[in-house]
């Protein structure tokens, strides 16, 4: 495959489009972009995608901070507790329950083995696909009512929520939109110089391996982030709704 599919950038968040940005910088430093012809490009991203994390960086010391470390502490503890229950179901002499147990290890790990160590929204973003994969894939979706740790899921569902809002919350009460949309200017620009570049190169050059390696990586990447989008977006329509019917639930 030598195309990039399209990022949905006007509905990422600028927590999502930064941490975007550094996903992707890291992708390509895997790789002699010297050799590959893309190192000027990757600097050009590589400073833009400072510049806006610099701005971000001012919000470190916002009001909301000391609530914010303690979410994060919560869902971390959350995110242990549901792989020690994982870990536990593992001994079980039931082959069905051990089976269940290693299908949702194996997905938990798939996405990393240390979330709790990633940046908060790299975290945030990693949840929201892990816990996606959960809900929507039926065979895991099984495995969670097999091994009864849907309170642990919901829990780790409110907490990387209550986590993401208030991120959202204090970034936007200590960040000038100015500065931010402008920087987001700057980083597309240098984002699809290098991946143009990519693409071209990909379709030109002898040794096509690293250019397609690194698409097919970059294609994985926007594909987690769009469905977290779309889905995020999808959910705004139904929220309410979803409330209402989760009390009526719990009335009757």
């Amino acid at each position: 495959m030598d195309s990039i599919s399209t990022a949905l950038f006007g509905n990422y968040r600028n927590g999502e489009y930064l941490q975007f940005m550094k996903n992707v910088v890291a992708i390509y430093g895997n790789y002699d972009t010297n050799a590959l012809l893309l190192q000027a490009r990757l600097q050009r991203l590589t400073d833009a995608t400072k510049a806006l994390d610099d701005v971000f960086m001012a919000t470190t010391a916002h009001e909301l901070t000391p609530e914010l470390q303690a979410l994060d502490i919560r869902r971390d503890k959350a995110l242990m507790g549901i792989k020690l229950h994982l870990n536990s179901f593992t001994y079980s002499e039931e082959t069905e329950i051990v089976k269940a147990a290693n299908a949702l290890m194996t997905n938990y790990l798939s996405h990393g083995d240390r979330i709790d160590r990633l940046s908060y929204q790299q975290a945030t973003a990693v949840i929201d696909a892990l816990l996606t994969d959960w809900r929507e894939n039926l065979m895991l979706s099984a495995s969670v009512n097999k091994l009864s740790i849907n309170a642990w899921v919901s829990l780790l569902t409110q907490l990387n929520k209550e986590f993401n809002d208030m991120y959202i919350s204090r970034a936007k009460t200590s960040v000038k939109p100015g500065r931010v949309d402008q920087k987001r200017l700057e980083m597309r620009s240098a984002y699809e110089d290098i991946t143009y570049d990519t693409m071209a190169f990909a379709r030109v050059a002898a040794d096509k391996i690293s250019y397609n390696a690194i698409i097919d990586e970059l294609n994985g990447l926007i594909s987690n982030y769009n469905t977290s989008v779309t889905l995020r977006l999808a959910s705004r329509s139904t929220e309410n709704g979803e409330v209402e019917n989760m009390v009526a639930n719990a009335a009757s």
